[in-house]
């Protein structure tokens, strides 16, 4: 998307601008005002979002809608996204785990396997963000209460309901990003929505979001997502989420697994 607006800006320079003096305004000019233009559409879009009931006919719109944001969000930050491993992938609905560095992971996570239309478990903290809450409520992301033990349960079985319907579902079950890159311990209990979905689990290593805050538009960053297991339903079934757990952290601990 940001390409398509840097050619039609050059386009506006070749059409309308006379002298040299005109050249760099034209071009900021229409590159300014496309990108307020998109930020509008998402705007309107997203007041037709009920956050708290949204319309799951409409998830797909909106998760696409939400990935022409990322997009150009990531590509003016300098944000570099390489996606490691696609073809590994199963056919159909799966649960997907991985480390957590940063805020930035689900975004780029989305935008990387915006083939597969991934959404995220998210704390209902996001869904108040002016027009973006909005848009990944729209989008499908499920709100969790990290406040409220027992919503966990509830917000299980809407990711299994998903899954069995066709949808790949993240989790991250460290709960919140680690500070420092070591891996926190794991709320195991997420690892039964692939059980109950009787789907695969894939597991996601997310490397070099934690340096996207302090880099924006200052240097370029590096992020690579790279998917480094697909365990089958048939692996995990009779094991316990304590286990569950330990096959996934060996994965993410392997650096041998991402080579």
């Amino acid at each position: 998307m940001l390409i398509l607006y840097l050619v039609l800006s050059f386009g506006a320079v070749l059409a309308f601008a006379r002298t040299p003096l005109q050249c760099p305004l034209y071009f900021l000019g229409t590159f300014l005002g496309l990108l307020l233009l998109h930020a509008l559409v998402l705007a309107a879009a997203s007041l037709f979002v009920n956050k708290k009931d949204p319309n799951p006919k409409r998830f797909a719109f909106y998760r696409k809608l939400l990935v022409t944001g990322i997009g150009p969000l990531l590509q003016l930050g300098a944000v570099q996204v390489k996606l490691v491993g696609e073809e590994k992938l199963p056919e159909g609905g799966f649960l997907l785990v991985g480390n957590h560095r940063s805020d930035f992971d689900p975004i780029t996570a989305m935008y990387a396997l915006r083939g597969r239309g991934v959404t995220f478990v998210t704390k209902k903290e996001n869904l108040d963000i002016p027009v973006g809450g909005r848009l990944i409520a729209g989008a499908g992301c499920i709100s969790l209460d990290r406040a409220d033990d027992r919503q966990g349960l509830v917000v299980i079985r809407q990711v299994v309901r998903r899954i069995q319907a066709g949808e790949a579902i993240g989790i991250y079950p460290e709960g919140t990003r680690s500070k420092t890159g070591e891996l926190l311990p794991f709320r195991v209990g997420c690892f039964k929505a692939a059980q109950w979905a009787k789907c695969p689990l894939v597991v996601l290593r997310t490397r070099g979001t934690e340096n996207i805050g302090k880099n924006f538009f200052l240097r370029r960053t590096p992020v690579t997502l790279t998917v480094a297991a697909v365990f089958p339903y048939e692996q995990i079934r009779d094991l316990d989420t304590t286990e569950i757990g330990e096959l996934v952290r060996g994965v993410l601990t392997d650096n041998d697994a991402f080579c």
